[in-house]
């Protein structure tokens, strides 16, 4: 198996465990009833340090594609949240698109991604 078939397996392991800890949050009596939260999450840190040191080599095209992975997951996340509040969850640790914390984080994150742009480009 390639480099880069493991990056993508890896990162599609990040979107499912996260995925879960969301629903998880917002439906906590439906699904994942005999998975705790903390096993979830002890999992997508694994996955996320695993996905460090398998892409730590940084390059151009590297930073470019972590530039457009971070973007996919910062919409992706937007969505997950109107989805899964849009089918009656509610989160129990307050993350929510009525929450102006997220909005405020969401503004620096798209601040610090678009001074990352420039200096990619310049």
């Amino acid at each position: 198996m390639g480099k880069m078939n493991l990056i993508t397996l890896v990162r599609i392991g990040i979107f499912l465990l996260f995925s879960g800890l969301m629903i998880l949050d917002y439906f906590p009596n439906i699904v994942f009833n005999n998975m705790s939260k903390t096993t979830m999450t002890i999992g997508i840190i694994g996955v996320v340090i695993i996905y460090m040191v398998i892409n730590r080599k940084t390059d151009e095209d590297n930073e470019k594609n972590s530039f457009i992975g971070e973007a996919a997951f910062i919409l992706y996340t937007l969505v997950l949240l109107g989805v899964l509040t849009l089918m009656g969850g509610k989160s129990t640790v307050g993350i929510s698109l009525n929450n102006p914390i997220l909005w405020f984080v969401l503004l620096l994150t798209i601040v610090e991604m678009t001074l990352r742009y420039r200096k990619i480009n310049a």
